[in-house]
């Protein structure tokens, strides 16, 4: 009977240790501040600029009250010339860009052409 027990203890002691394996991670279901968001407030980005890794994905999220829209500055394939381009985005929503090129991508709020940033891709 008490071989049973201390198997059964050993066998919860082995089970309360878990850690996920290195290199794994959880990904959040809605982008967090900092990592690879742009915060959209008082009619600024924030970061103004980032630095990222070839193949990163950038998120911009609305945090103003009036809608803004993402637009790069340099020129690209889509029908209006930007490499990127979102909507409109009104409070709350956000914009996703994945960056496979490695440069310099200078954007502006098309709406508010004072708004400026700069993604950097390394």
């Amino acid at each position: 009977m008490l071989l049973i027990i201390l198997i059964i203890s050993i066998a919860a002691a082995g089970c309360t240790g878990y850690q996920q394996p290195p290199g794994s991670t959880t990904t959040p279901q809605t982008p967090v501040p900092g990592g690879n968001t742009v915060t959209i407030k008082n009619f600024a980005f924030s970061p103004q600029t980032m630095t990222v890794s070839q193949g990163s994905t950038v998120t911009w999220v609305n945090q103003d009250s009036v809608e803004h829209q993402i637009i790069s500055d340099t020129s690209g394939s889509n029908a209006e010339g930007a490499i990127f381009k979102s909507t409109p985005l009104p409070n709350g929503a956000s914009y996703s860009f994945k960056f496979d090129i490695p440069g310099t991508y200078p954007y502006h709020c098309s709406i508010h052409p004072s708004m400026k940033g700069t993604i950097t891709v390394g």
